[in-house]
């Protein structure tokens, strides 16, 4: 602690916020310990006012990345996580070409998948047929 008081004085001292003369002037250490942790403690407080009053102007606008950084399933994986959601999936030979249409339109509007979405699931289940 009398390190950090010392360090602390020869600082003012060096940027002339206190001269030796008004050094001496004290009776004893603790009134010196005092005062200079009292401005210590201000210049901290200032430190932090000025850090923490942040203009909302300087921020930059963020644009969108939703879409940017949109992952794309396969439709294998839709497949899966879509079909079992509900029922055991049938395996992709069960049916031919021509039935997993007729399913997949009724299904895309049980399960309420996009036409992109049934699009992938079809062209899986018609490529492992």
């Amino acid at each position: 602690m009398i390190v950090l008081v010392q360090s602390i004085s020869m600082v003012f001292l060096c940027i002339g916020l206190l001269d030796f003369n008004q050094l001496y002037k004290f009776k004893n250490m603790k009134t010196i310990n005092k005062i200079l942790i009292g401005t210590l403690m201000i210049v901290i407080l200032a430190i932090t006012v000025v850090a923490c009053s942040a203009k909302k102007d300087v921020y930059a606008a963020v644009s969108d990345t939703s879409q940017e950084f949109k992952i794309e399933k396969s439709g294998a994986q839709l497949w899966g996580e879509v079909c079992n959601r509900c029922h055991l999936a049938p395996s992709p030979t069960d049916y031919n070409d021509t039935d997993w249409e007729t399913i997949s339109l009724h299904m895309r509007v049980r399960a309420n998948l996009t036409a992109n979405e049934i699009q992938k699931i079809e062209g899986f289940l018609k490529s492992a047929n």
